[in-house]
């Protein structure tokens, strides 16, 4: 991965980790994440509009892959948010985040771009502080931890991770390059979300109470921390060779998100969970130093 990669996927990282922050303070309800993309979509369309009219920039084969992407968005915000009302922040976030890095590392050698052995050791590693950073101490590794009623949540969570990591992959490969076809993506695949998740927030995830509580301020905040960090992600994936590096280095987002939630919720089993942010930040540092 060249340095520009690495350096768009960590500040993407950043934009991520504020997105789910902010969710967490807002209790993470299904009205949140959807007044968040109401607002994506309400600020972005005049402008994606006006642009891929003048630049046609998106074949239809990065259509097809960014409906197919939009789809498995919209629902991993849907699950999220259950995850989210089911479990603790440090459990379901980093567990979610940990499942599609060695999936999508699988799908990368089917499609006959394997990565290299450092590069699985380095993806191996970041499961693993994934995998720590739930945890209180070390009596906590039971697999009652993991198995619990938010598991399915965070497992559905992160097949649309996979899905949608893959499809855009495909379609950013597909697009002309640049930041500006990136950013017209980025909005394609918000817009798809939106309206795979709000039927669904309508029918089983919506209450009163969180319409009143939640408001817009927060929601706006989260919807430009979202748009930046996925725009960030499809410009990287454009020069990146494997999809698996660039969801590994997303998983920097846990060790920003961990740590923050401690010094904000003052939640338990610090130096555990450090010890996991550190092996996470070291299997990074695999991936960029021998992964090629």
């Amino acid at each position: 991965m060249s340095l520009l990669t690495i350096f768009l996927v960590l500040l993407s990282t950043v934009l991520h980790a504020g997105w789910n922050l902010l969710g967490r303070k807002c209790h993470a309800t299904s009205a949140f994440f959807g007044r968040m993309l109401t607002v994506g979509l309400a600020v972005g369309f005049v402008p994606f509009v006006v642009s891929e009219v003048i630049t046609r920039s998106m074949p239809p084969l990065a259509w097809l892959c960014v409906l197919g992407s939009g789809t498995c968005a919209g629902l991993y915000y849907f699950f999220l948010g259950f995850g989210y009302r089911s479990g603790d922040f440090t459990v379901v976030y980093p567990v979610a985040r940990a499942l599609p890095v060695l999936l999508v590392g699988v799908a990368d050698a089917l499609r006959g771009r394997m990565p290299t052995s450092m590069g699985w050791l380095g993806m191996l590693i970041v499961v693993v502080g994934c995998l720590l950073t739930p945890l209180h101490s070390l009596r906590d590794l039971t697999l009652r931890r993991y198995i619990n009623r938010a598991m399915l949540w965070i497992l559905l969570t992160a097949l649309g991770t996979v899905g949608y990591s893959l499809l855009d992959k495909i379609g950013s490969e597909l697009v002309l390059p640049g930041p500006g076809s990136a950013a017209r993506y980025a909005y394609v695949f918000l817009f798809v979300s939106f309206f795979v998740y709000q039927p669904l927030h309508c029918r089983f995830g919506r209450t009163e109470d969180d319409v009143i509580l939640i408001g817009w301020f927060w929601p706006a905040v989260a919807a430009v921390c979202t748009y930046g960090s996925y725009f960030l992600v499809l410009w990287a994936f454009q020069s990146a060779g494997r999809a698996s590096y660039v969801v590994a280095f997303r998983q920097f987002s846990i060790v920003i998100g961990v740590v923050t939630a401690f010094a904000l919720f003052r939640e338990k089993g610090l130096v555990i969970r450090l010890t996991g942010t550190l092996l996470i930040t070291a299997g990074l540092l695999v991936i960029a130093l021998w992964g090629s």
